[in-house]
C-alpha cells in the first residue's frame, strides 16, 4: 500500500445547517467530511440521475478547512453496486480537492421482480470469502472511477454471528488486503456491534492493520427496539470516546477524526454541544502525535467448509425488505437463517420504514399535520404502515415524497384540505429538484388552509374560499406568485 494520508485533524460531517459554525471555527474544526448526496438533487423524470448545484459546489470549495468525502448512497458490498453516480462524485472530489474519499461496506441494491433496486437500508453482506472477493472486485472498480485512494467504513451489523462466517475483525482486515485499500473504523458502529452481542471493539480493532485505517468516525448511541443503534445521537457515546483514547495512539497513518450527528438531533444539541464535541476529538487527536511506524499486519487466512453464496443472501434480503409484488420470487434457501435473524430482520425493516416516513414528515410537514389532525395518530400510523408495505423503497427522499403523492391520490384520504395541501406542497418538492417552473390549481385559499393546520384545526368554512392557480419555481430563487 504506497499511499500514506496526509495528517488532517479533528472535525466532522458537513452539515447545511452548520455551515456558519464551520467557517467562524476553523482552528477547532480543522476537517469537514462532505457527503454529497445528502446535498444533491434529483429530477422526478424516470431514470435520471442525481446532481449537485454548481453554486453549492463553489460554496464549499471555500470552506476554512480540509476537506474529504464520504458516500452515503452507493455503497460496495453487494452484486448491484450503482456506479452511475461516480462520474459527479469524482467531479465533486477534483472540485473540493480531496486526499482520499470512502464508502459503506453494505448493501443497498437488491434484485427485484423489475431488475435491480433500492432495499429501504444498508445492510450487511455476509462476511465469507467470496463476499470478500466481491467486495474487493467492487471497490478496485470504484477506485478506478473516482480516482482517488478508497477507504470502506467497517459498518454496523444487527445480525447474530454465524458459524458460516468470518469473525469480523478478520472479514475487514480481508477485504482491505484483497483490495489494497484503506478503512475507515467507525468506533461507534462495533460499539453498537459489541453491545449487540457481537465482537469486541478491541478484538475487531486488534485483528485490523493500523497502518491501513486512515480515519476515524465518533457519534452518540442509542437504545431503541431491543438494540443499541448507531443514531449518531447527539454527544460521543463515553464508552466510545475512551476507546477512542486507546486506539487513536496507535494509528500510524491516521489522517482524520470526524464527528458525526444526525441533523435531526442538532436542534437539542446547539452550537456549544457541537463544539464541547470538537474539543474532545482534539484531546484525542493529541494522543496520535508520535505514533510509531507499524509493521504491515501477515494477511489472515480463514477457510470455511461451507457458506451461503452473495446471491443467496441478497434473494433473502430482498424476500423481506421489498413489497411482494417487486419481489422476483426466485428460490430462496433459508437453510442458514438463525432464530436471532427474524428479530434482527423486524429491525431493519422498522429502521427502514422510519427512514421513509421521516422524509415524507420533513418535506410534507403541514400534509403530514393536517393527517395527524383529521386521522388521529393511531389511524395516521396505520395509514403509513400501508404504504410502506405497498410500495418500492427509494434511494432519495424527494422520490418518497412524490411516491406518497401518487400513493395517496390512488387510495384517497377524506381530510378536508389534504389534496390541496398535498398538491401544494409537492409541487414545491417537484418544482425543486426538476429546476422548472410548475402551476398547480387549488380548490382553496392556501393561506387560509396553512394557517387553520398552524392553529391545530382541521380547515373551517372560512378556509373555503376561491382557489386559485399558483406558478412555483426555483430560478434564480425559490418563489410562489398566484397567477389568478
Amino acid at each position: 500500500m504506497a499511499f500514506q494520508p496526509p495528517r488532517l485533524g479533528p472535525g466532522a460531517v458537513y452539515q447545511r445547517s452548520l455551515d456558519a459554525v464551520f467557517r467562524s471555527h476553523p482552528d477547532l474544526i480543522r476537517v469537514a467530511e462532505i457527503e454529497p448526496q445528502t446535498l444533491w438533487t434529483k429530477s422526478s423524470a424516470a431514470g435520471s440521475l442525481p446532481r449537485g448545484s454548481p453554486g453549492e459546489l463553489r460554496h464549499l470549495s471555500a470552506l476554512p478547512q480540509r476537506l474529504l468525502t464520504h458516500g452515503v448512497g452507493c455503497p460496495i458490498g453487494g452484486l448491484h453496486c450503482d456506479e452511475r453516480q461516480a462520474p459527479e462524485f469524482r467531479l465533486w472530489n477534483e472540485a473540493l480537492q480531496v486526499p482520499w474519499t470512502s464508502e459503506h461496506l453494505s448493501i443497498f441494491h437488491v434484485r427485484g421482480a423489475h431488475g435491480p433496486q433500492p432495499c429501504g437500508f444498508l445492510m450487511p453482506p455476509l462476511q465469507t470469502e467470496v463476499q470478500v472477493q466481491l467486495a474487493a472486485t467492487n471497490i478496485v472498480r470504484r477506485t478506478t472511477a473516482l480516482g482517488l485512494p478508497f477507504a470502506f467504513e467497517t459498518g454496523v451489523n444487527y445480525f447474530a454471528p454465524r458459524h458460516c462466517e468470518m469473525p469480523d475483525g478478520e472479514f475487514f482486515t480481508a477485504v482491505a488486503e484483497a483490495a489494497d485499500c484503506g478503512i475507515l473504523l467507525d468506533l461507534a458502529n462495533l460499539m453498537a456491534n459489541e453491545r449487540n452481542g457481537r465482537a469486541t471493539v478491541r478484538d475487531v480493532v486488534r485483528s485490523l492493520p493500523p497502518e491501513r485505517i486512515w480515519e476515524v468516525h465518533l457519534a452518540g448511541l442509542e437504545f431503541a427496539h431491543g438494540h443499541w443503534l448507531d443514531a449518531h445521537a447527539g454527544g460521543i457515546d463515553e464508552d466510545v470516546i475512551a476507546i477512542a483514547a486507546e486506539v487513536v495512539a496507535s494509528l500510524p497513518n491516521l489522517g482524520a477524526l470526524v464527528f458525526e450527528i444526525s441533523p435531526d438531533r442538532l436542534a437539542n444539541f446547539g452550537e456549544k454541544g457541537f463544539l464541547r464535541e470538537m474539543e474532545k476529538l482534539h484531546r484525542l487527536w493529541e494522543k496520535n502525535r508520535t505514533v510509531p511506524a507499524a509493521k504491515a499486519s501477515p494477511q489472515t487466512l480463514w477457510v470455511s467448509s461451507s457458506s451461503p453464496s452473495p446471491e443467496s443472501w441478497e434473494k433473502l434480503i430482498a424476500a423481506r425488505m421489498l413489497p411482494t409484488d417487486d419481489q422476483s420470487h426466485d428460490g430462496i434457501d433459508r437453510s442458514y437463517l438463525q432464530p436471532s435473524d427474524e428479530r434482527s430482520f423486524s429491525l431493519y425493516t422498522c429502521l427502514a420504514a422510519s427512514f421513509r416516513t421521516g422524509a415524507i414528515a420533513e418535506l410534507l410537514e403541514h400534509s403530514t399535520r393536517l393527517l395527524l389532525l383529521g386521522l388521529g395518530e393511531t389511524a395516521l400510523r396505520a395509514l403509513m404502515d400501508r404504504y410502506v408495505a405497498d410500495t418500492p423503497p427509494v434511494a432519495f427522499p424527494t422520490d418518497e415524497v412524490l411516491s406518497f403523492r401518487r400513493y395517496l391520490q390512488t387510495h384517497p384520504v377524506p381530510v378536508p384540505g389534504l389534496e390541496d395541501v398535498l398538491n401544494f406542497e409537492s409541487t414545491l418538492v417537484e418544482a425543486a429538484v426538476d429546476n422548472a417552473t410548475l402551476r398547480v390549481e387549488l380548490s382553496r385559499d392556501i393561506d387560509a388552509l396553512l394557517g387553520d393546520i398552524a392553529m391545530g384545526r382541521l380547515p373551517e368554512p372560512s378556509s373555503d374560499c376561491p382557489g386559485a392557480v399558483l406558478e412555483i419555481g426555483v430560478d434564480p430563487a425559490p418563489f410562489v406568485r398566484m397567477l389568478h
